[in-house]
């Protein structure tokens, strides 16, 4: 198999959790992965802190810092996502 030097997705973010979850398996590890949250943004300007989001220097607001963050940078295990399906 090719090797990347980068991956860049965008989905949903229980997808995000998973590939999160699964770097191993899916061979991510030590590659940056960008994702592109899709959150809800009431304003878009950072007011209604509607879009915030937990990672690992802090609360980050979509609609200011990203909405483009580093996979391994986000909290899954903090954010408030729909349960996995069975």
């Amino acid at each position: 198999a090719e090797q990347v030097d980068q991956v860049f997705a965008c989905g949903p973010m229980p997808m995000y959790r998973d590939m999160f979850n699964r770097q191993r398996e899916l061979k991510l590890e030590g590659r940056p992965v960008q994702v592109s949250l899709e959150v809800r943004m009431g304003c878009g300007v950072g007011v209604c802190y509607g879009c915030t989001v937990k990672t690992k220097s802090g609360l980050k607001q979509a609609c200011k810092d990203g909405p483009v963050f580093n996979l391994d940078d986000m909290l899954w295990n903090e954010l408030n996502l729909c349960p996995k399906s069975s």
